[in-house]
């Protein structure tokens, strides 16, 4: 072989000729730290039920930020608040933004989270 990587190249495909994946087998839980899973894991259902909030921020839709990718800035009303633990989902408007708390059910109609961090942190208006 020959190459800035020939020898190392060489040494790992040898090492490799000589092991092979252990088999899969069933071992109970408290015995399978540092084992890897052989399939998926799949949850009976999702959970949570709902989107939420992965971060404190407003609910907007993308599409009512672009101005604000052109170095412009983007006002909008803000509708209410929606906390972690709200059984009620809200609606978000086109044009408008619901502050939104970690945890908390994402409006129908958002699709993103603006971070507080990004915003003036308003309360009728951000």
């Amino acid at each position: 072989m020959t190459g800035p990587g020939a020898p190392v190249d060489a040494h790992r495909d040898r090492i490799l000729s000589l092991v092979e994946p252990l088999p899969a087998g069933a071992v109970p839980l408290e015995l399978a730290a540092d084992r890897t899973c052989a399939r998926d894991v799949l949850a009976a259902v999702d959970l949570p039920r709902f989107d939420h909030a992965a971060m404190d921020g407003y609910a907007v839709r993308a599409a009512d930020l672009a101005a604000g990718a052109q170095g412009g800035a983007v006002v909008l009303p803000v509708a209410g608040v929606v906390a972690a633990g709200d059984a009620a989902l809200p609606t978000l408007e086109p044009g408008t933004a619901w502050r939104i708390m970690t945890g908390a059910p994402v409006p129908a109609g958002a699709d993103a989270v603006v971070p507080f961090e990004w915003t003036d942190r308003g309360h009728d208006e951000v």
